[in-house]
Order: structure tokens, then C-alpha cells, then sequence
């Protein structure tokens, strides 16, 4: 029960910086910094680049996370052996959310 306790309270504090946080203007220790008010707009980076090596140990042991079943490397894509969906590889690092792949007729669309 101390445990449940403590986790909560926990959780609470946690939540609290958090809004405090996501306020703005406010470090994590609730200072101000001026520094941060005056800062430029971070320039837009450039998005991963599709394909790179991948450690074949990796790619034996990943599975696709909506059905479990195995994934082939086909390009720069993993691709589910039953869904057919099209998990990206960027910079080299297998991207495996079911948000980020293709959908088959999606990937079929794709050019490459």
C-alpha cells in the first residue's frame, strides 16, 4: 500500500512539472530564462534519409508489431511476411510503428 502511495504522489509531481513545464518560459528548476524568450526559431531540419545498413542479427529477430509475424528487407523498407505492410528503415534504424509503415496498396502507390 506505501508503494501505491508513493508512486502516486510521484505520478502527481511528475504531471505538475510537466504542465509547468509545457507553460513556457520556464526551465525545469522554475526559473526564468531570458535566454530562452530571445532564442531564434529552430531552422526545420532535414527529414532521415530512407535506407542504411541494418545488423543482420537485427533483422532476424524483428517481427512486425501488428501481427507478429516475420519482416524481409525489400529496398529500404522491412516488409511483414502476412500484412504486407512497409515498415521504413531511416539512417539504418528499422522504424517498426504501425503509425509510420505503408500500407500495401500505400507502398504500392510509392514510387522506388
Amino acid at each position: 500500500m506505501k508503494r501505491l502511495a508513493v508512486l502516486l504522489m510521484a505520478a502527481g509531481a511528475a504531471a505538475w512539472w510537466w504542465r509547468k513545464r509545457s507553460a513556457g518560459g520556464d526551465d525545469a528548476a522554475g526559473w526564468s530564462t531570458p535566454e530562452s524568450a530571445t532564442a531564434p526559431a529552430a531552422e526545420p531540419e532535414e527529414p532521415p534519409k530512407l535506407g542504411g545498413e541494418v545488423d543482420p542479427e537485427l533483422l532476424e529477430i524483428l517481427a512486425c508489431p501488428l501481427d507478429k509475424q516475420p519482416v524481409s528487407r525489400q529496398g529500404d523498407y522491412l516488409v511483414c511476411s502476412a500484412c504486407q505492410r512497409h515498415y521504413p528503415i531511416r539512417e539504418g534504424i528499422p522504424v517498426m510503428l504501425i503509425d509510420e509503415a505503408l500500407s500495401p496498396e500505400q507502398a504500392a502507390a510509392t514510387p522506388g
